[in-house]
């Protein structure tokens, strides 16, 4: 696998990660700046907002470590990357 791949499930990672911690923050009312970086209200997920994007967190987290571990792209990767537009439609919905 090349080092652009590497790098960017590196970076799926590392974003899955830190968004199931602000998302698990915010389910028990915990708000900080690490929880209101780059978040605003949604419209279309009330009142489930914080758990829809959960198993997009988890096919990230453990998509990327797996592709990782093994050093190539396979199934797992492609949904992982093939995952990528459902956080950009999930990002402009109202």
């Amino acid at each position: 696998m090349s080092k652009f791949l590497k790098l960017v499930f590196i970076v799926i990672f590392l974003a899955s990660v830190y968004h199931l911690i602000r998302d698990t923050l915010q389910v028990f009312g915990l708000h900080s700046s690490f929880t209101n970086i780059l978040h605003r209200p949604h419209l279309w997920c009330k009142p489930y907002c914080n758990y829809v994007t959960y198993p997009l967190d988890l096919l990230g987290i453990v998509g990327s470590l797996v592709v990782l571990k093994r050093d190539r792209l396979g199934l797992l990767g492609a949904l992982v990357v093939f995952s990528l537009p459902l956080w950009f439609l999930a990002t402009i919905l109202p």
